[in-house]
């Protein structure tokens, strides 16, 4: 999984490159393509709200249709090993697998800040800004000095789903950051406590589709729904009250993506590292090339 070759980040940028200037669409499959004579170009903000322990089953099944029909998706993305939140957080947020970035074990309290690229540090070094709202403390490891205008540590469960995001998208409207982290910790709180898929972890993955909505109805009132990209993951699964390996409850993951995307089935594979990329790419920024992740192509294809 961590070791499939991936796709020359030089090749993606002339095939990106190409696609801007022309507006050629790119079509194959069920995978959602741009129409013909569109453009392609930055968005203003990308949001990533993490939810964490979220398995994809339980994420399909309580997303709605309706809501479901605003996004390009996947159901077989998979994370990293360990399936765990501070080595996956670290591949999701540096483009790279754990051989790469070092990052094997989940302490509550790591050491130090992270010290490779970061979508937020490639950000900040472009003039951006980034703001991180986080419910375990354990992911400030990820946000170095300086890489961030905003970073706060909202303690679960004294901040639940509804109220970490509430924070988020209120700093949102208030100073419009270009990259918005958001993490939750509801599900793999429930998971650990009561077992995944168990009746209080599905209670916290029905909150998904409500703050998916408010996040969305935020950019629409800000008038940046069609110019803003929403990325819905997770960090791993679980099976019973664990993750960490490599089941296929625990690494495989939701990948969803609403607001500048051709809504559909996403047919090509994911690894969580290729958020990273498709972050950086939607921001029109180059992607550091020691990146093993690449863009989900079609995702970062702007519809005017």
């Amino acid at each position: 999984m961590t070791g499939r070759r991936r796709t020359s980040t030089a090749l993606v940028w002339v095939v990106l490159s190409l696609i801007a200037a022309t507006g050629i669409a790119i079509t194959g499959g069920a995978t959602p393509a741009v129409r013909a004579g569109t453009n392609t170009q930055p968005v203003r903000h990308v949001v990533i709200l993490s939810v964490d322990g979220a398995r994809a089953d339980a994420t399909r099944q309580v997303l709605p249709a309706a809501l479901l029909s605003r996004a390009a998706y996947s159901w077989t993305a998979q994370t990293t090993l360990p399936s765990s939140t501070l080595p996956a957080h670290t591949s999701m947020l540096t483009g790279v697998p754990p051989s790469v970035h070092g990052v094997r074990s989940n302490p509550d309290n790591p050491r130090g800040t992270i010290q490779i690229p970061t979508v937020f540090s490639v950000l900040t070094q472009h003039g951006g800004r980034a703001a991180v709202f986080v419910t375990k403390r354990k992911l400030l490891f990820l946000v170095r000095p300086g890489t961030v205008a905003r970073a706060e540590y909202l303690p679960y469960p004294r901040y639940g789903m509804r109220e970490a995001v509430q924070q988020a998208t209120r700093y949102l409207v208030q100073h419009e950051p270009r990259l918005l982290f958001i993490h939750v910790a509801d599900p793999d709180a429930q998971g650990h406590s009561s077992g995944w898929m168990s009746e209080p972890y599905m209670t916290a993955i029905r909150q998904v589709p409500e703050v998916v909505s408010a996040i969305l109805d935020v950019l629409t009132r800000m008038g940046r729904a069609d110019d803003s990209l929403v990325i819905v993951t997770a960090d791993h699964g679980g099976r019973g009250r664990r993750h960490g390996g490599n089941t296929p409850e625990a690494v495989t993951i939701p990948w969803l993506a609403f607001g500048a995307v051709v809504p559909g089935p996403i047919q090509e594979k994911i690894v969580t590292y290729d958020t990273a990329a498709t972050v950086i790419a939607a921001l029109g920024l180059p992607i550091p090339g020691a990146w093993q992740g690449r863009p989900v192509v079609r995702v970062v294809e702007k519809v005017r």
